[in-house]
């Protein structure tokens, strides 16, 4: 007889769906179940004392917790409705959060040569690009710059010319990256070729037209390591801590299995 009722598909129909209905209300109940224990205020008043370096009285202590006891309600809910999937700002921040972890682990001690050898190895980072300092004259049109640059050629002082604008009359060691941020785009290709000690022009920037005056062209200049030892240090860590994280995304790959699915 009991094995006649085994077979029967509306026994194992009953039996699954009691057991399904045994676990939901399993999870139900842990679901709705919040905690609210002395661990969780040393945490809130911690964080309370890390943002305002005061100390959170028994009033305000019983306020944060009140609105992180909100906020778990809402996380909670929202994960059980599935809100967390296919969201692009929720999986930045996972990603984010795990990058993290697994940046922190401790790292060892560099050994006697590291920090200088990573130096020489991205020495481009430390190394000043082609500065320029200059004096510059203002014309709003091409015609009445090339009237001037005449006119200061054949021996009028330059400072009878030029007409008013928001620029400074001279810049020094300026980059072309700085050049182009204040003068628009192109304006350090326009004067580079430009020769030292005579005014030149007229180059054209965002603003108008300019003649200039080229003092000193400055070359590239590597910064000594004992300048900015502190900062060569902290991008040596950095990229450490950088390796670490590729070689934790490295190890979690060979843990999956990864299908490439094509039409």
């Amino acid at each position: 007889m009991p094995g006649i009722i085994l077979k029967q598909p509306l026994f194992w129909f009953i039996g699954i769906g009691a057991l399904l209905f045994f676990a939901d209300n399993q999870l139900a109940d842990t679901r709705n179940e919040i905690i609210i224990n002395d661990a969780l205020r040393s945490r809130l008043s911690a964080l309370w004392t890390t943002q305002t370096g005061l100390t959170a009285s028994e009033a305000e202590l019983d306020a944060l917790t009140d609105n992180w006891l909100r906020e778990e309600v809402m996380y909670q809910e929202a994960l059980r409705l599935g809100l967390d999937q296919e969201d692009s700002i929720v999986r930045r921040r996972l990603i984010q959060k795990l990058g993290f972890i697994a940046e922190s682990e401790p790292l060892p001690a560099p050994k006697e040569g590291d920090v200088e050898s990573f130096y020489q190895s991205n020495i481009e980072n430390y190394t000043l690009p082609i500065r320029y300092s200059f004096q510059h004259k203002y014309f709003r049109t091409i015609a009445t710059a090339e009237t001037a640059l005449t006119q200061i050629t054949s021996g009028t002082p330059a400072q009878n010319f030029g007409e008013a604008s928001m620029l400074n009359p001279s810049y020094a060691y300026r980059s072309a990256l700085d050049l182009n941020a204040t003068f628009g785009v192109g304006f350090a290709n326009n004067i580079a070729s430009l020769p030292e000690g005579s005014w030149q022009g007229p180059v054209q920037s965002g603003f108008g037209f300019h003649l200039i005056l080229i003092n000193t062209i400055h070359p590239e200049q590597v910064t000594p390591l004992n300048l900015i030892e502190e900062q060569v240090f902290q991008d040596f860590q950095r990229s450490r801590q950088l390796q670490t994280r590729d070689a934790y995304i490295e190890n979690l790959l060979e843990e999956y299995r990864v299908i490439v699915e094509t039409q």
